[in-house]
């Protein structure tokens, strides 16, 4: 009778925010802003299905297009066999540059791979299936694996590299009512770069990598400047320069466009600065006619987590 019941696992992941300005496709940091994924495994056969609440509810898709089931299915290929359902609490906005389709990646991985008891994978395989699925590792090894993550290209695939963000690392957010699509978004970018560019790109990366370890606020700013993709980025979201420089007018801070964005994160200390810095990009936004909220998150250090409901 035992396997007659019905199998629930729940995932909780956190949203992410990557690039950080110079760490184009290979930094990503998970941020305490988490959807909460309820994955149920029915006994009978039948379609699966995805309900949604809360960020994206009524336009996610419910059936096989959704990421959740899109990453399932890496797991379980027949994904009749049991009738899967996945009820989620999103909470991470849709279409921002905060890692909502890698967390959903993530969460579809690892729920499929634990619901039945003994994982098939390792976090390594679940690793490489997300990056198929998303294209690029900076969002999925954040979500995956929590905290301040690089990872490297090489020969054997990806290899994530845990950094260890300062303790009192915040990240301010601020969210405008703007979508921004991830393909919309990397089809301004150029195929080659100057030299120029490169050098100056690493050059801030290995500051950023020290600043954000050590706590240097006041080298984040120059760290942060970016050659890759925010110029070209920079026309698709209205006023960005200027949210850019309220952020770094109201605080040690850097500001960056978050992934392929539409949002803005600027890290900095954890302390009474960051509420004036979120309210300085709003603020920003507001007098180029574009309606923001801000969030200020700390730095999720875990990553994705599992439990039991009972």
């Amino acid at each position: 009778m035992a396997s007659r019941r019905i199998r629930r696992i729940l995932i909780q992941v956190p949203a992410s925010t990557s690039n950080l300005g110079p760490g184009f496709d290979c930094v990503g940091m998970a941020l305490g802003l988490c959807n909460d994924v309820l994955l149920e495994a029915h006994p009978d056969p039948g379609e699966p299905v995805c309900e949604t609440a809360g960020e994206g509810a009524g336009r996610l898709p419910s059936g096989r297009e959704n990421l959740l089931l899109r990453a399932a299915s890496l797991i379980l290929p027949d994904l009749t066999r049991r009738r899967l359902v996945f009820k989620s609490r999103n909470r991470i906005p849709i279409s921002r540059g905060l890692g909502s389709s890698g967390a959903a990646i993530v969460a579809g991985l690892l729920g499929a791979n634990h619901v039945f008891g003994k994982p098939r994978f390792s976090l390594d395989d679940l690793f490489e299936r997300a990056i198929s699925l998303e294209g690029h590792p900076d969002n999925v090894a954040a979500a995956l694996f929590g905290g301040l993550v690089v990872s490297v290209k090489s020969r054997l695939g990806f290899i994530p590299y845990p950094l260890r963000p300062h303790r009192s690392l915040a990240a301010v957010v601020c969210v405008p009512d703007i979508e921004l699509a991830t393909a919309q978004s990397r089809a301004v970018l150029p195929q080659d770069y100057s030299r120029r560019a490169a050098v100056l790109n690493v050059s801030r990366a290995l500051v950023l990598s020290s600043a954000l370890e050590r706590g240097l606020w006041d080298r984040l700013e120059e760290a942060m400047a970016d050659e890759f993709h925010q110029p070209y980025r920079a026309d698709l979201v209205p006023g960005f320069e200027d949210v850019l420089a309220a952020a770094r007018d109201h605080g040690d801070c850097g500001a960056a466009l978050s992934g392929a964005g539409s949002s803005v994160v600027a890290l900095c200390r954890r302390g009474p600065c960051t509420a004036a810095i979120g309210r300085a990009m709003q603020a920003a936004f507001t007098r180029h006619r574009v309606k923001s909220r801000f969030l200020v998150l700390p730095v999720h250090r875990e990553g994705a987590r599992l439990s039991r409901p009972k």
